[in-house]
């Protein structure tokens, strides 16, 4: 199994560069928000999703991604 998951690997590819950063700042709000409230529970489900937009921005900026998407052009 790979670094990334399909799921990192469908959102990179479906999301602009643009939406996957408001949507990482946007779960960083909410991560900060659960983590400020001492919500153990939401903070989990925040780290979740933050995570996913984290590693799906990284995956955007492979080799791999960049030549898969030079070739749909």
């Amino acid at each position: 199994m790979g670094f990334f998951t399909l799921k990192h690997k469908r959102i990179a590819k479906k999301m602009s560069r643009a939406d996957l950063m408001d949507a990482y700042y946007d779960s960083e709000m909410a991560l900060n928000s659960a983590a400020y409230d001492g919500n153990e529970k939401a903070l989990k489900k925040a780290m979740k999703e933050h995570g996913k937009y984290e590693y799906a921005m990284l995956y955007q900026n492979t080799p791999k991604y960049l030549k898969k998407m030079s070739k749909r052009k």
